[in-house]
């Protein structure tokens, strides 16, 4: 196989692994996507990074690389479903920061064991050998910047 036939192939592996073998979001809770939960616990975990319980709305779009105006709008998404608080603090009223309420927090866990559950069964069917080396590979792909950078482009 040449490199182009590789590199469709790759392309194609990818595309029907996300399309058709990642868990669909009535598998894992009505209410979560594996999105959703990324962006809730990137954000949980910055906010138990600061003092104040915390975080910024400019510091999401920023982790994000994506627009003020885009943050903006997945959180307005976040605060419909009850899962974001908008605060805005006495002390700094230019500033918008974020909260994660506690439903969201209830959903992260239990949406967080399900698909921990799932990934897990993956490991074990793949086998320890297998299973090793993707996690090898992966981190190796993670490294290389034309690839990501293709992956990213489009959504900054």
């Amino acid at each position: 196989m040449n490199d182009i036939e590789k590199a469709k192939r790759l392309s194609h592996l990818f595309y029907i692994m996300r399309r058709e073998q990642m868990p669909k979001p009535s598998h894992l809770s009505q209410e979560l996507r594996i999105r959703d939960m990324m962006v809730l616990d990137v954000i949980k975990e910055a906010i138990e990074r600061q003092k104040d319980g915390l975080v910024k709305m400019s510091d999401i779009s920023m982790h994000f690389r994506i627009t003020p105006a885009a943050a903006s709008q997945m959180v307005r998404e976040y605060e419909r479903n009850g899962w974001l608080e908008r605060v805005i603090l006495d002390s700094d009223r230019r500033s918008v920061y974020l909260k994660v309420t506690n439903q969201a927090m209830e959903l992260l866990k239990q949406n967080e064991e399900k698909l921990m559950q799932g990934i897990v069964d993956f490991i074990h069917y793949l086998g320890e050998t297998d299973s090793d080396a993707l996690i090898r590979i992966l981190e190796k792909a993670k490294e290389y910047g034309p690839i990501m950078n293709h992956c990213t482009k489009g959504r900054e």
